[in-house]
């Protein structure tokens, strides 16, 4: 069977849009976890620990900044939205810090928030326009209580120096976010009453 000429190019581009849109099907690869298999297969477990710590670290950044623009985005009160605001800078400049911690250390880091983490955004931003101000600040006094607890206990058990000191002299910045972020908070409902 011979196939004409002018039918060749339909059927290439029909064939290039069946295989665009089965890739498009394809679950979003979880960056965290190809960055934790990197790691695990590169160090010891006291450097894998020490590994996973900064992997985690720039995760939840990695959230947070991402969370904080889609929140400027809805946000109706001042608060929520200096809220985010400071958040995205402040989380952008901590994982500055982190990346280039571990570029020397030779850790790998994920590219892209989870899937589990896309999908609490999209919830988010999928509220009513009163509830995300609230929810919003609720996560993040939520996130940074969890943040500074664990910063600071990677600040004593981290075996690496410089992880140890990185983690150490980030401490007081994430207190400041959660000081930040029960203050907004705190207006948030104070105003809705």
């Amino acid at each position: 069977m011979k196939i004409s000429k002018a039918l060749i190019a339909p059927l290439l581009f029909g064939s290039l849009l069946t295989i665009g849109a089965c890739n498009n099907a394809e679950p979003k690869k979880d960056t965290k976890e190809v960055a934790e298999d990197h790691n695990e297969a590169k160090f010891d477990k006291v450097a894998e620990k020490d590994a996973q710590h900064v992997v985690d670290a720039y995760a939840a950044g990695l959230y947070e900044i991402k969370l904080a623009e889609t929140v400027s985005k809805y946000a109706v009160t001042k608060e929520a939205k200096s809220l985010a605001g400071m958040l995205a800078e402040g989380h952008s400049k901590i994982n500055a810090e982190l990346k280039s911690l571990a570029a020397k250390k030779q850790i790998t880091l994920p590219t892209d928030v989870t899937p589990e983490q896309a999908k609490k955004i999209d919830e988010l931003s999928e509220e009513k326009r009163k509830d995300i101000d609230k929810d919003y600040t609720s996560e993040m006094v939520s996130k940074h209580k969890e943040s500074v607890a664990m910063y600071e206990r990677c600040s004593t058990e981290c075996a690496d120096a410089d992880i140890k000191a990185w983690f150490g002299n980030t401490v007081p910045e994430l207190r400041k976010h959660l000081d930040m972020a029960m203050n907004s908070e705190e207006k948030i409902k104070t105003a809705k009453k």
